[in-house]
């Protein structure tokens, strides 16, 4: 008997030596919800009230190794930033870090310093919700920043701009997981809100993070479901088409009125896939079809017109599209160029202008970034500058190119480099030709 009370006694005072684990669950109130992505990381939810008496759901992410934890973008409100730290209990939380100066990363933050808790962001970020005159973080950093949690190391890193100029990220290497916060949409999400954002450098700033941290399994955005890095790749695909130049390509009359096999009696055929080509190879999206018949070039230009007015209300700039026409197609660039009457959209027109234009087509206005490029052994190898005088319309940059191949109008015929580069620097912007 006494033997077995030895026993029983010193199970009571083995369990009382373990150390008291505290279990963290699922957990969810009116103003806080918290979802676990795997044993030590979690994902918290509380929301902005809008105007129209919907709430929004903005997502954080909380890690906990061992005695510490960490948590990224603070609750929308104090009320439940004290529910989330009093739900993490007796652990040592070490940082609560801003990933950006919007409202539903540090709405909660006046109830962190309350309790003592350190909080941070970069310095820009800290500069940013000065200017919103939001109570702002206390550390500031430049561009990374790294804590160590229990016996684990946590970044949180700026990568580039995207949803707003000081987005940054934190990852988790031993969890391989990344919180992308507003930077990082959920799978079929629109845009949202793009008024402090870089739609140009959204893409490639992505790219950047899924390139750093391959091993990335667990994905959480600032809004909606987590994931995996198939997140990471909708993001990417959804703001590239900020980052894409567009050329429109308009052929010569010739083709107009022959198959695309036929050749010129005299310049041979006309090589309009391999043109095409050359700007493809280029990293250009072309949108180009082979005209039949003798079209109307002012009604064609309105139907471009059309396509680039489709392009620019899905959020594409006008100095991300050149229309490049040869020959006649270049009389159709110069109507649409008139029409259009937009200063920022590109142009190229190539062997597609004679002195006694200026009579015959009055009408024609240059407008927008313009650049010509003509033979000298052509009949329509001459100057358009009187053409760009006689405009009145803003041109920013305007430049000429006179080339002296001895191919007279056949020259462009082909994707001769001669032409073929100069009009792809001007589509990219580079209008410093020399």
């Amino acid at each position: 008997m006494r033997s077995l009370l030895l026993i029983i006694l010193s199970i009571f005072i083995l369990n009382g030596c373990k150390p008291n684990k505290q279990v963290h669950n699922n957990y969810e109130s009116e103003t806080l919800k918290i979802e676990k992505i795997n044993e030590n990381v979690f994902k918290h939810i509380s929301y902005l009230d809008l105007k129209n008496y919907r709430k929004y759901a903005c997502n954080g992410m909380v890690y906990i190794n061992g005695d510490e934890a960490i948590i990224f973008d603070t609750p929308t409100n104090n009320k439940a930033s004290s529910e989330l730290i009093n739900w993490i209990g007796k652990k040592n939380i070490k940082a609560v870090v801003v990933t950006h100066f919007h409202i539903d990363c540090l709405g909660g933050l006046q109830d962190f310093h309350s309790k003592g808790i350190a909080s941070f962001a970069t310095n820009k970020t800290i500069r940013l919700a000065e200017e919103d005159n939001k109570i702002l973080p206390i550390n500031g950093f430049d561009e990374i920043m790294e804590f160590d949690i229990g016996n684990e190391v946590v970044f949180a890193k700026f990568f580039g701009q995207g949803h707003t100029k000081d987005n940054i990220i934190g990852f988790i290497p031993s969890e391989k997981t990344l919180f992308g916060g507003c930077l990082i949409k959920q799978l079929n999400a629109s845009e949202g809100n793009l008024a402090d954002a870089n739609t140009e450098d959204w893409s490639r700033t992505v790219e950047k993070i899924k390139s750093e941290f391959p091993e990335t399994e667990n994905v959480i955005p600032g809004h909606g479901k987590s994931g995996g890095t198939e997140l990471l790749d909708y993001t990417i695909n959804q703001f590239k088409v900020y980052n894409e130049r567009f050329v429109f390509f308009l052929h010569n009359r010739f083709l107009e009125t022959h198959k695309l096999e036929e050749s010129h009696p005299e310049f041979g055929r006309t090589e309009y896939k391999e043109i095409l080509s050359e700007f493809e190879k280029n990293g250009l999206r072309v949108i180009s079809e082979k005209r039949n018949g003798n079209v109307n070039a002012f009604e064609y230009a309105q139907g471009v017109i059309n396509q680039i007015d489709s392009l620019i209300s899905t959020g594409v700039k006008p100095n991300k599209i050149t229309v490049v026409g040869t020959s006649k197609g270049g009389y159709i660039a110069q109507y649409v160029s008139t029409l259009a009457n937009n200063p920022e959209l590109n142009f190229v027109f190539v062997a597609s202008f004679q002195n006694n234009d200026i009579q015959n087509i009055p009408e024609i206005n240059y407008c927008g970034n313009i650049l010509t490029i003509f033979e000298n052994s052509d009949p329509y190898g001459v100057s358009a500058l009187q053409r760009k005088q006689n405009s009145n319309c803003k041109i920013e940059n305007f430049k000429e190119i006179e080339l002296h191949t001895g191919m007279g109008h056949g020259f462009l015929f082909k994707p001769l480099k001669e032409w073929i580069e100069p009009t792809i620097k001007w589509a990219n912007g580079n209008y410093e030709i020399e």
